[in-house]
């Protein structure tokens, strides 16, 4: 392998080791102390109107293939 595919594989490597550390920390919180039940249902519902709204108003491919035809 050379040049950016190396550097990609050691990315993803990192990110999948940082993601898993962030999920078995974030395991441990209690989340029932901080958020009621009803709190939490309505947090999950408005983050994916959100990212549906965003997606409806934003035009075009994602960011990353804007350079390609």
């Amino acid at each position: 392998m050379h040049g950016w595919k190396t550097l990609l594989l050691n990315l993803a490597a990192a990110v999948g080791i940082i993601a898993l550390e962030v999920l078995r920390y974030l395991a441990d919180v209690d989340w029932s102390a901080h958020l009621s039940p009803p709190t939490a249902l309505w947090l999950v519902v408005g983050v994916n109107v959100a990212n549906i709204v965003l997606r409806h108003v934003t035009s075009g491919p994602p960011a990353w293939r804007r350079g390609r035809s």
